[in-house]
């Protein structure tokens, strides 16, 4: 039984290989964008959704209007998504100390005639902020996130060459203050990398809300975020595949370092577990069966390699199931490496790579409870208590 099983992961990790190799070589394709001053002609909204971000919203929207674009061709759009502490009050006074700019703030309540259940509350927030938005091009972000000064041209100054229907954008952690969290960034790396590259591969698979750029003209043909599922998350990947079905050469990966949104790390392991708990809810609601595939691929890897050693440490195996196990672990950690290696190299995070090999044990075990715990239960999200529920849309 064992041999079939060893068989059975090594297949698999070269299946897994061979899927990252292939982000790796979109990745290697992609440009490096260079930022030029032009003079920009695109009307742009900045939406911002926001719920209990006291402690972040001011640093954000600083950086936001502290942008190199001209003033007359940006609004910033909050949407305060029922915040039960003092995110609108700082907003409020912010637009008061910015008389001169355009800045907005909305609340996320339903108007009449209109129905949400507790699940849509994002992709409600984004989809009023987007009815009242007045540019041509909107970015969104998040509250608890930082940009530089040339974020917003970088975007357009791509928009404007190359004329997408969307532009996902790098993300990175920051301000990382233990190996727990850098764990986290590596891990947040390839998860950025892997959805620039197969961008770049013309068959999308993931993107950041934190960093993306659409029309305000393709979202709504393609009706937004209405048809997909009400789960929590979802909100950039979901309508990004929207777009992907009408034509994925119409989206580009941004491929510079002005471009890049950077957030923190989350700093306990219960709220870890809480994030990516809600990341993993979105893989079966409305993903593609390539997204799909590839997700199981590499939950089962991660899980046969966990119960392959823990066999091996137990009971005993032969020398030829253990040397199986070692290749496919290899087979594994190569292309990983390769691919982190180029990742840290744009994110100047290469200091982290050390921490790869040591957290291969991890990354198995938080895979494998993750991908299981995500579809049952519940998981907390701003403060939210939200349910898990399973209903596969492939």
């Amino acid at each position: 039984m064992m041999h079939y099983i060893s068989i059975i992961i090594l297949f698999l990790s070269v299946v897994y290989a061979l899927f990252i190799l292939w982000c790796y070589a979109g990745w290697k394709k992609i440009n490096m964008q260079p930022f030029s001053l032009i003079n920009y002609i695109t009307k742009v909204s900045v939406i911002v959704p926001a719920r209990n971000e006291e402690k972040t919203i001011k640093d954000c929207l600083l950086n936001i209007l502290n942008q190199n674009y001209p003033g007359n061709l940006i609004e910033v759009i909050v949407i305060d998504d029922y915040s039960t502490d003092a995110t609108a009050e700082i907003v409020s006074a912010i637009i008061k100390e910015f008389p001169g700019r355009k800045i907005t703030l909305l609340n996320n309540t339903l108007t009449p005639g209109e129905n949400a259940t507790h699940l849509e509350y994002k992709k409600q927030a984004i989809t009023k902020a987007i009815h009242n938005a007045s540019g041509e091009l909107i970015i969104s972000t998040d509250a608890d996130c930082l940009v530089n000064d040339k974020w917003v041209s970088s975007i357009v100054e791509c928009y404007e060459n190359e004329n997408p229907d969307m532009i996902a954008g790098p993300v990175c952690f920051h301000h990382e203050e233990n190996v727990f969290e850098q764990l986290q960034t590596l891990e947040f790396m390839g998860l950025i990398g892997i959805g620039a590259g197969s961008v770049s591969n013309h068959h999308p698979i993931m993107c950041n809300g934190a960093n993306l750029a659409y029309t305000k003209k393709i979202f709504l043909e393609v009706n937004g975020f209405s048809e997909t599922n009400p789960v929590a998350s979802g909100d950039d990947t979901q309508l990004m595949l929207k777009i992907a079905k009408r034509n994925p050469d119409r989206i580009r990966f941004l491929k510079s370092r002005d471009a890049i949104v950077y957030t923190k790390p989350m700093h306990s392991a219960k709220d870890l577990f809480n994030q990516r708990k809600r990341w993993a809810s979105k893989i079966p609601f409305k993903m593609s069966w390539f997204t799909f595939l590839i997700a199981g691929i590499a939950y089962l890897l991660h899980a046969g390699l966990l119960i392959a050693i823990f066999s091996c440490l137990m009971n005993g195996s032969q020398s030829s199931h253990v040397e199986i196990l070692i290749l496919s672990m290899l087979i594994k950690f190569i292309p990983e490496y390769i691919f982190l290696y180029s990742l840290g190299s744009f994110f100047e995070k290469k200091k982290y790579l050390w921490l790869l090999l040591p957290a291969q044990l991890y990354y198995m075990i938080y895979i494998s409870v993750i991908g299981v715990v995500s579809f049952f239960g519940s998981y907390q999200w701003k403060d939210r208590n939200i349910k898990s529920t399973i209903k596969l849309q492939v």
